[in-house]
């Protein structure tokens, strides 16, 4: 996939995500059981710790031709999203937003500093398992984001908002 399409892509997903929050007072984004027990600020806060990690790898790739990167390491989701989450839940809310628009800039930057061979090549990263290093963006931000986005209209659906 082209980086054009991808941050295309990440940059459609990111307005969906920003539109299934539109409107929502702060009151409504620290309410708990948008995602489980998550709130929409955890939810927000979740996505900033991968797509940190997503920008973490990119900006180390030089680094990372034969050792893995730490985002395709983790072993058990659950408990490095926990991890993530406990870090995450006494942060305000508006630091959480602050670094949910700046890790998103600092991500299509990384992507746009790419060359599309880099992107497109699914031998270049053994660690890639054979797939290109645009299905790890796709996998850890464009579909991300559109997940939760689903979540998030679900819940504002069955919560009346």
């Amino acid at each position: 996939m082209p980086k054009s399409e991808i941050i295309t892509d990440l940059r459609a997903a990111r307005a969906t995500l920003q539109q299934a929050i539109d409107g929502l007072s702060d009151d409504h984004m620290l309410r708990p059981g948008v995602v489980g027990i998550w709130s929409i600020k955890d939810v927000l806060g979740h996505l900033v710790s991968w797509e940190a990690e997503l920008v973490t790898a990119l900006a180390r790739l030089e680094q990372h031709k034969q050792h893995p990167p730490r985002i395709v390491e983790i072993e058990d989701i659950d408990e490095w999203n926990a991890e993530q989450y406990s870090q995450n839940a006494p942060r305000p809310l508006a630091n959480i937003l602050e670094d949910f628009a700046g890790v998103h800039r600092h991500l299509i930057q990384a992507i746009d500093d790419l060359d599309d061979r880099v992107l497109d090549d699914n031998r270049r990263f053994p660690w890639m398992e054979g797939e290109p290093l645009s299905y790890l963006i796709a996998e850890n931000a464009i579909w991300h984001e559109e997940e939760h986005a689903d979540e998030i209209r679900q819940w504002r659906d069955e919560a009346g908002l």
